[in-house]
């Protein structure tokens, strides 16, 4: 039999073994186990890591942002870094001042109202709009300025404030409906609902004190009975003390950022809720012996002697008095800071040297100088609504939020020994609150996503005068110190009298913070001036002629010579 011949199979394709590195699985190191390894051999080495790229804004938010807060000066931020830990204001880079800079603050322009204009009850004084001014609205804060040739280190420009001069309402911090008299500013109206105009004047520590007089509001034989054929609602006034961030375009009282006083009933207002004045004798526990008990009601007769029991409005004419009484800075900053302790902070020990200058604590102020209209201004970032204090004005009927020196949030822990109390033509009514909310930051905050920097305090951050009028209510302030209706305590007087409520410390009028307020600002312009002199390299820089780099990131052409010129004409 024929034996079958197998096909060739050379031509069909077979897989071939792979064959891998003898080092490909070699181990690095030798080893009882792998005593041959090579001395060279080693794994495979990992890719490079990815480097992390740079977060960087949106094309929308830079073109939003673009020209409102500047560009940063790089210079000053490198020199910032030999003085490390110590925070110092922003420099920016901006053109250098024009000569009309150098001149003082012109004066605002008002306008009448039309067709029919304001004159106020007595008429003696119109009243009207200011015109072309900077307001104070979506996160901005302006303030005057003025280029000085002796400030070239902060980039020649200082603060300033233009006529009338003094304490008055601030016509940058009002809502744009609010009419002053010219002359005094002092005196405000508007034909509107609620607006609300802030004093240029703010209250931190100690105890203060302003009046209003109601010119036009609730009529003097009472409250006006609607008949139904009204063409315009009856006007009213309030007054009290509010912060910056309260809106202007509500009553005083309307959040949690102001406390108020009404025309009628004499309510108290916070968070729009409606009180009323109380007694701190009143809240105290009730003695338990006779001769205790005897004392107490003695004390309680005498206090409701001494009060008045009809006044149920203020009219016409009445002189509204408001005392604000504020613990010590350093007391406050233990508390925004989350270190007070009510057993070693004691009132009397924090409060008994007010107004001292504390070392550990700086006043930051990062403003940019910007023209508008015809003035110059410093415009900064302002404080803003946090979602804690909005979750402190819902009004809903589950809102149990109740603020304390230890909450947990900042910006509702509250000031012991606190309060406002009222009085009406001198003569004390009660106290309207206690435990005011801290303004301190970070009780206080500026937007975080408009650039600003967090936790620094501005020294403007603190309590204002204000005062809401509504559809053609006038009123005038009284800062002191002279006093229409001087109550016991406006000459000065120490408080004796602890069963009435009354913090230690002497009452002070609003007018004579104001001069406290000037030098304040004044001497911060200086250590601003003498932070950037030793940043841009002290005196061995004025020796080798490199000083002055405070306009952007160096001097500008021909300042020099205008710095001199000016310099010898104020000579």
């Amino acid at each position: 039999m024929a034996e079958v011949t197998q096909p060739s199979r050379g031509n069909t394709p077979s897989l071939a073994t792979p064959k891998f590195p003898a080092d490909d699985h070699t181990p690095a190191i030798s080893s009882p186990l792998n005593p041959d390894a090579p001395a060279g051999a080693s794994r495979l080495s990992r890719p490079p890591a990815r480097e992390q790229r740079e977060k960087r804004d949106t094309l929308k938010k830079r073109e939003s942002t673009k020209g409102r807060s500047g560009t940063p000066d790089n210079y000053g931020q490198k020199s910032s870094k030999a003085v490390p830990g110590v925070p110092s204001p922003m420099r920016y880079s901006i053109p250098e001042p024009k000569l009309s800079d150098y001149e003082p603050a012109k004066d605002i322009y008002f306008t009448s109202h039309e067709p029919n204009p304001f004159i106020t009850p007595d008429g003696e004084h119109e009243l009207k709009r200011p015109l072309d001014l900077a307001e104070n609205k979506k996160g901005y804060r302006y303030t005057l300025c003025v280029a000085d040739p002796l400030f070239r280190h902060k980039q020649f420009y200082r603060q300033s404030d233009t006529r009338p001069f003094g304490p008055r309402m601030s016509f940058n911090d009002s809502d744009k409906s609010i009419h002053f008299s010219a002359s005094s500013g002092r005196i405000v109206t508007n034909e509107k609902g609620w607006r609300m105009s802030k004093a240029n004047v703010c209250a931190r520590e100690g105890t203060s004190y302003f009046e209003v007089k109601i010119l036009r509001g609730v009529p003097r034989d009472g409250p006006l009975v609607p008949s139904g054929g009204e063409t315009t609602p009856q006007p009213h006034i309030r007054a009290g003390w509010a912060r910056r961030e309260a809106p202007l375009d509500a009553p005083v009282g309307f959040d949690g950022y102001s406390y108020g006083i009404t025309d009628i009933r004499i309510d108290t207002i916070h968070r729009s809720r409606p009180g009323h004045l109380f007694h701190p004798s009143a809240n105290k526990p009730k003695a338990t012996s006779k001769s205790s008990s005897a004392s107490k009601n003695a004390k309680s007769n005498k206090l409701a002697e001494s009060l008045p029991t009809t006044d149920d409005a203020f009219r016409e004419g009445d002189i509204l008095g408001l005392e604000l009484t504020l613990p010590s800075l350093s007391l406050h900053r233990k508390v925004v800071t989350g270190m007070y302790n009510p057993a070693v902070d004691n009132f009397a020990s924090s409060h008994s040297a007010p107004g001292t200058l504390d070392p550990s604590h700086d006043i930051i102020r990062d403003r940019i100088p910007v023209a508008y209209k015809g003035h110059m201004y410093f415009e900064g970032m302002d404080y803003i609504s946090t979602k804690p204090m909005e979750t402190y004005a819902d009004r809903g009927p589950f809102n149990k939020v109740t603020p304390n020196p230890n909450h947990e949030e900042a910006s509702l822990r509250s000031l012991p020994r606190s309060s406002l109390r009222v009085y009406k033509n001198g003569k004390l009514l009660g106290t309207a609150f206690e435990n005011l909310l801290a303004f301190l930051p970070p009780a206080s905050q500026p937007s975080a996503a408009q650039g600003a920097r967090l936790g620094f305090d501005d020294a403007m951050v603190g309590y204002f005068p204000a005062v809401a009028a509504f559809t053609g209510g006038v009123a005038e302030v009284n800062f002191g110190p002279e006093w229409w209706a001087p109550p016991e305590r406006a000459n000065g007087a120490a408080n004796t009298d602890r069963e009435l409520g009354e913090a230690e410390g002497e009452m002070k009028g609003v007018g004579e913070r104001f001069k406290e307020q000037i030098a304040e600002d004044v001497l911060w312009d200086i250590v601003d001036e003498a932070d950037f002199f030793v940043q841009d390299g002290g005196y061995a820089a004025e020796e080798a002629g490199v000083s002055g780099k405070g306009v952007g990131v160096g001097q500008a052409p021909g300042m020099a010579k205008r710095v001199a010129n000016l310099q010898e004409g104020s000579e």
